[in-house]
């Protein structure tokens, strides 16, 4: 049962304040005080853990990412710092002293998400479980009672360290008591605080009386900065005293804003005061066991925790294994896994393969470059229970088959269409196959894609994670053979363990398999799944394996002029910073961060992600251009270095040297949408700038390339979806969406928008996909608030159709809990039954968004899989190389560029048939810069 303390309030008093603005000097953890009490924000734990974890649920959709992350923290700070004591903090529920004295009081923050509270309980019943002591008093804020525990603790001159990583608990700090930020591991005292704070902790919350604290509601004095703020500690003792001391103030300005607002910074000061609450706690009644870690297990197994399971169960063990150690074998002994290293076991294998007219299957390579690895085993599975792994290039002195003997038996079989072939990953298996000689044919079923239709939100869809997920059976992951040992890659591990592992590969594909059958089956997704999502895997294993020719030439010629420009750009900021910044690394935050706010002293913009710092961004350095000329030069030399690093050098370096092509790796499986993603290299993300470094990638020798678009595709799905009459009318009647929406948001004549006002039109038709919101809208087209809210309220008249598809929208997704695209594709959305408003409208968006890009993302599979279909009957005519969101580039040949073009247009215009017109644009030219909009 959880601990609660209710005591009277004390008088007793304590300077406190919040949020401070400055950065603290940290010390190292091996100066930490001993025998120390940790005293943990509970609060400042659980909301790191939700939110710092991807949504995480057991098999019975139980929410437990917080749970999980709470846990391995707590677990991380026993093992790192071995406590004495260990207490564990709650805020009260309700409202606190604080709000009796200013009814606003934290008014500004949004609601819980609705599954923390849950997880809350589950937390709460974790620490009982390995007897952490839990303190939560009623109407008493975590805060208050954190500095109680620490000065009951001081009585007995027992030092206290408060774990968290807000610093509002600045103020606390002293002798006994000091800050640990777990997440930056260091340690906050005294004098590292004052240091850098420039006045004595003590004047803390003077200081906010003056800038109040927007998290919390705290007003302060309206008007007055940080850097105001601080001078004016310094040059004064308290609050009292500076207005005592009012004409003392030089500013004018200053002096009114503190008189205007007086009663303001005494509440606000008075806000930050800690108070203290006698707690009746102990040094002994604070004592921890670490050896209590254990009692946990059975909680652990509960939430599906296989990790901190495995954890307790390995800490008997020894720990100093060697090189050559032995890995854990999950599924020994479970299931059948035979090493097939004679030709009479291969026979056997194939006979089966014959004889089921089925397999799954996987392959094993010394590298993760299918077109340009090594092939060196194969596993195969027929039926549940028996798998077998065939090695054949394995650098060890046991036996195996020749690699020319097993794929010469096996591509028979293989490449016969009539053999159903399962795998996990199809394509990239199909493609190191085609390397190794063989085109795998049959390929009916891919657990990959099947799962990312079927998995829950967050749940990952690797093999491993999926046979643990569903079967509760655990397998051996890479790391565990190849790098806990050290080997260069696969071909080094002993058959043994490399039979094992890959056997299991193609085992628990085939039991997926089966699984994934069923599912898709129950959830109506047989359409989706055979009719679209597999043949574009077709698709996509055509595209990489042709790839596209990169001329190293070009890149040579444009890399040479962006490291002219970055040289320029360089010396241009050493020239207005001094020769002492020659050496400065414009790449590294931390640097660029010093370097702007606190030697230039330019105001922070916003804070990084992880809210370890200031953002040192492109949106960030683009802003402050405007105060300063040092920002822009770093934001050009940023942007140039990217080029530079990421499309010239990189693009070089992903050149296949067998092909002299680069082969990218798309993926169905990547984007909840189902629209589909490039990487390695990315060739969706190649910049359209003056460099043209497009114009590297061409065509094959008699070939052009061909650019087709789909116009608008999104806009056109949300015509159909929505059926709103205006939309329909422009593009039936051809009429440009754009300059018709500026029209109406202009009130002008269609003849008389403006180009400036025509590109206001196209933001806001392509912001409502995305989330169209007043604030959005002002930041996007730099105008003001009331400016947007005015632009939207006149985009919701002129589209009621659309409107009211929004709402319809969102009421689906509220009742059940989910939404679907056109072809059936579902997204779960946990957020949109959330009273946080954020949280909900994050939800909201996702659910718009997904139904018309997935839409939209599945039109155009459907128009690639129906051109592959035509161009497969005559692949010497055309081949569709690349695919940019809702663009193709395809290579086709100069003898037959009409009729391509015809064909091309034509079927990518009737892959539906809806009452809105597909339009597709195409272009014709000698390089990928040629035919770039």
């Amino acid at each position: 049962m959880l601990f609660k303390i209710i005591l009277k309030l004390f008088t007793i008093e304590h300077v406190y304040a919040r949020s401070l603005h400055f950065k603290t000097t940290e010390v190292p953890v091996d100066t930490a005080p001993k025998n120390r009490v940790f005293i943990i924000d509970g609060s400042s734990f659980l909301y790191r853990a939700y939110y710092s974890i991807r949504p995480l649920h057991t098999k019975d959709g139980i929410a437990v990412q917080a749970v999980y992350g709470f846990c391995r923290m707590i677990k991380k700070l026993i093992d790192t710092y071995q406590p004495e004591g260990l207490v564990l903090v709650w805020d009260s529920k309700g409202k606190t002293v604080r709000h009796e004295m200013y009814e606003d009081y934290k008014d500004s923050r949004q609601a819980a998400p609705s599954d923390l509270v849950s997880q809350k309980e589950l937390i709460q019943e974790f620490a009982d479980n390995i007897g952490l002591i839990q303190v939560q008093m009623q109407g008493v804020e975590a805060d208050d009672l954190m500095y109680s525990i620490a000065k009951d603790l001081e009585r007995e001159q027992c030092p206290s360290v408060f774990v968290t990583s807000d610093k509002d608990m600045g103020q606390a700090v002293s002798e006994y008591i000091s800050i640990l930020d777990p997440f930056k591991e260091a340690f906050i005292t005294v004098e590292s605080l004052q240091e850098k704070l420039g006045f004595e902790i003590a004047k803390i919350p003077f200081y906010y009386a003056l800038v109040g604290d927007a998290a919390d509601s705290i007003p302060g004095v309206k008007g007055i900065g940080p850097k105001g703020a601080q001078q004016l500690v310094q040059q004064f003792n308290s609050l009292e005293d500076l207005y005592a001391s009012i004409n003392a103030v030089k500013s004018v300005r200053i002096q009114e804003l503190l008189i205007n607002a007086k009663a303001e910074a005494f509440l606000s000061e008075q806000l930050f005061i800690l108070r203290i609450y006698d707690t009746a706690l102990t040094a002994q009644g604070c004592v921890f066991e670490r050896n209590n870690w254990h009692k946990a297990r059975s909680f652990f197994e509960k939430l599906e925790f296989k990790t901190l399971v495995k954890d307790i169960d390995s800490q008997s063990l020894d720990k100093l294994q060697t090189v050559s150690s032995v890995p854990t074998l999950p599924l020994h002994g479970r299931y059948t896994f035979i090493l097939v290293n004679t030709k009479e076991l291969l026979n056997e294998v194939c006979n089966h393969i014959r004889t089921a007219k089925h397999c799954a299957l996987d392959t094993e390579s010394d590298g993760l470059k299918p077109l340009q690895a090594n092939l060196i085993g194969i596993s195969v599975c027929v039926q549940e229970g028996v798998s077998y792994y065939i090695p054949f290039g394995h650098i060890t002195d046991e036996l195996q088959l020749s690699k020319t003997y097993v794929l010469e038996q096996l591509k028979p079989l293989f490449e016969d269409e009539h053999i159903a072939k399962y795998l996990h990953h199809a394509k990239f298996d199909a493609l190191m196959l085609y390397h190794a000689g063989i085109e795998l044919k049959g390929i009916v079923f891919d657990t990959m894609i099947a799962a990312s239709l079927v998995v829950p939100e967050g749940q990952r869809i690797g093999l491993k994670y999926l046979s643990e997920y569903y079967f509760q059976e655990p397998m051996l992951f890479w790391n565990d053979v190849v790098k806990k040992n050290k080997y260069k890659d696969f071909s080094y591990v002993p058959l043994g363990i490399a039979t094992e592992y890959a056997a299991a590969d193609a085992h628990q594909t085939y039991k997926l398999y089966n699984l994934f059958m069923k599912e898709v089956h129950d959830r109506k997704l047989k359409d989706l799944l055979f009719h679209l999502e597999m043949p574009t895997m077709q698709v996509l294993y055509e595209m990489e394996k042709e790839g596209v020719f990169v001329d190293v030439a070009v890149l040579e010629q444009i890399n040479t002029v962006v490291t002219h420009d970055i040289t320029v750009l360089r010396n241009a900021i050493t020239d207005l910073l001094g020769e002492s910044f020659a050496t400065l690394n414009l790449n590294s935050p931390k640097q660029l961060e010093d370097l702007l706010f606190n030697y230039l002293k330019l105001p922070a913009v916003k804070k990084t992600t992880q809210k370890t710092g200031y953002s040192t961004d492109q949106e960030v350095l683009k802003e402050l251009a405007l105060l300063h000329p040092v920002p822009g030069l770093i934001a050009k030399y940023r942007e140039l270095y990217k080029i530079k690093s990421t499309y010239l050098e990189g693009l070089r370096d992903a050149i296949n040297p067998h092909t002299a092509k680069v082969h990218t790796t798309f993926s169905q499986t990547a984007v909840t949408t189902g629209r589909l993603s490039s990487s390695e290299p990315n060739l969706q993300n190649i910049p359209v700038d003056k460099l043209h470094v497009r114009a590297a990638f061409k065509p094959s020798e008699n070939y052009l390339f061909l650019s087709a678009d789909y116009s608008q595709i999104e806009l056109r799905v949300l015509a159909y979806l929505s059926q709103d009459t205006t939309l329909l009318s422009a593009f039936t009647t051809g009429q440009d969406i754009h300059t018709l929406t500026a029209a109406g948001l202009f009130d002008v004549p269609l003849e008389s928008v403006t180009h400036e006002q025509r590109q206001t039109g196209k933001r806001i038709n392509f912001s409502i996909l995305y989330g169209l919101t007043a604030h959005g809208l002002s930041k996007d087209l730099h105008i003001s608030h009331k400016k947007a809210k005015e632009y939207i309220d006149r985009y919701m008249a002129q589209y009621p159709g659309v409107v009211a598809w929004m709402e319809k929208i969102t009421e689906f997704a509220q009742e059940k809990g989910y939404v679907e695209t056109l072809g059936g594709r579902r997204r779960y959305l946990s957020g949109i039954r959330e009273k946080n408003r954020h949280l909900y409208d994050l939800a909201r968006r996702a659910a718009i968004n997904t139904v018309v890009q997935g839409t939209a993302a599945e039109l155009m599979k459907k128009g690639m899989v129906n051109l592959q279909a035509h161009f497969a009957q005559e692949s010497h005519k055309a081949k569709i190389l690349i695919q940019i969101h809702d663009e193709l580039l395809i290579e086709a040949h100069k003898d037959y560029l009409d009729s391509i073009l015809s064909t091309v247009e034509t079927i990518l215009k009737e892959v539906v048939s809806w009452n809105v017109p597909l339009g597709v644009s195409t272009r014709i030219g000698a390089d990928w810069q040629a035919v770039t909009k």
